[in-house]
């Protein structure tokens, strides 16, 4: 039982070594995507409009 105990605790310190290695950029910026336009709130007309 404590080998288990002992192989977890040292899987447990390499996946923090890992993580701790790692590059991180921090937080990614707030505005991913471009602008988008507004929706047309007038009326263009449909088929019958021509």
């Amino acid at each position: 039982m404590s080998k288990n105990l002992e192989l977890m605790k040292k899987i447990i310190e390499e996946k923090k070594k890992k993580s701790s290695q790692q590059m991180s950029k921090g937080r990614p910026a707030k505005r991913i995507g471009g602008s988008r336009k507004g929706i047309n709130s007038y009326k263009q007309g449909g088929v019958f409009d021509k």
